[in-house]
């Protein structure tokens, strides 16, 4: 399909599919760089520290070691020692630099766990494909980035060394302790110079990857239309969700039964069940109606929680057809309703009254 008929961009569905793929705008370098900073600041901040820390093993060591017998035993001790203190000097900056890469990444993509883009494709190791690849234009594209980026990081190392040799000529003629701290300092704003531009580069990556992303993954009206069709269910599938909405209404209508204060019947074919509280409604209302099997189940559960049942073949016709499940019953039905609410109340309370010694 031509890239001109993709004119609409990619609906949710699609992005959806893409990102389960791995397929995300993001800067490979982004991470690296954030993490390269966070290391350099790191060993501005902790690096004297560590630099006296790893002194007084080594000088330790040394110390110690006409001391002893070198023996295999002796030898796993001082590297199991010397590994100690490279750990608790290098950890912390390692994670430090691991955390910042995480966040940097997440920061791009989010939470992604692409358990297909761990597939291997066994067609990458074909080097074919790779090739054209490389001489593709987005290859070329990227293969001037890097050669744009190694010339500005060259320019930008050039230049600092240039602004600081007079510092490095009087640093040849100190002692060794104040001449590795003026390297140092001459270092680290290296460092610092590089890995801000590298980090102003990678964040113009970054939203030419985003531009390149929503371009190429823009839809044609006709992708867009049979995408909603393959969303819309099939016929088949729409009669079974509606079959099971009305069984769960049904399921929740006939929950309200034993609820009720009277089951007007028909008496086989129809069956409403009315409920009156002067508190909480203005008029009766409808709580459950049914014909056939599902009047037959009404009765039952009527019977089985001693509602009471009335026969009025007309009141229950009528109450079936024109009031709704849930619905106060309207002023027609009033003196009907009211007739039979008198009639069951009456017959409670003779009900109360004989079972009372």
């Amino acid at each position: 399909m031509a890239a001109s008929d993709r004119t609409e961009p990619a609906t949710p569905k699609r992005r959806q599919e893409l990102r389960e793929r791995g397929d995300v705008p993001k800067s490979r370098d982004l991470a690296s760089v954030v993490a390269f900073l966070g290391i350099v600041f790191c060993l501005r901040s902790v690096g004297g520290g560590a630099l006296d820390a790893l002194t007084s093993a080594v000088r330790q060591a040394l110390s110690t070691t006409h001391e002893r017998t070198l023996d295999q035993h002796a030898l796993l001790v001082q590297g199991s020692q010397a590994g100690m203190v490279v750990l608790r000097v290098v950890g912390p900056i390692v994670a430090v630099a691991l955390l910042l890469g995480m966040a940097a990444s997440i920061a791009q993509t989010g939470w992604l766990f692409s358990p297909k883009a761990l597939r291997p494709e066994f067609s990458r190791l074909n080097p074919l494909p790779n090739l054209k690849r490389f001489v593709s234009a987005m290859g070329l594209i990227e293969t001037a980035k890097a050669f744009l980026k190694i010339l500005i990081v060259s320019y930008v190392a050039a230049v600092q060394i240039s602004d600081a040799s007079p510092r490095l000529l009087q640093a040849i003629r100190m002692d060794v302790v104040p001449a590795m701290g003026v390297v140092g300092e001459i270092l680290y704003g290296l460092a610092i110079r590089i890995g801000l531009l590298l980090l102003v580069l990678s964040a113009v990556d970054f939203l030419v990857q985003r531009w390149q992303f929503e371009k190429q993954s823009r839809m044609s009206k006709q992708e867009v239309k049979d995408e909603a069709k393959q969303q819309d269910a099939s016929p088949l599938v729409k009669s079974r969700i509606r079959a099971r909405q009305r069984q769960l209404a049904r399921r929740r209508m006939l929950e309200e039964v034993p609820r009720a204060d009277v089951v007007i019947t028909n008496p086989t074919h129809f069956a409403v069940a009315l409920r009156y509280d002067p508190s909480e409604m203005a008029a009766p209302r409808l709580v459950a109606k049914g014909v056939d099997v599902v009047a037959e189940r009404i009765r039952a559960i009527a019977r089985e929680h001693d509602v009471p049942i009335v026969e009025n073949p007309p009141l229950a016709r009528g109450l079936f057809r024109r009031v709704e499940i849930g619905s106060e019953v309207p002023g027609e039905f009033y003196a009907a309703v009211a007739e039979v609410l008198a009639y069951v109340y009456q017959i409670s309370r003779r009900r109360r009254a004989y079972a009372t010694p």
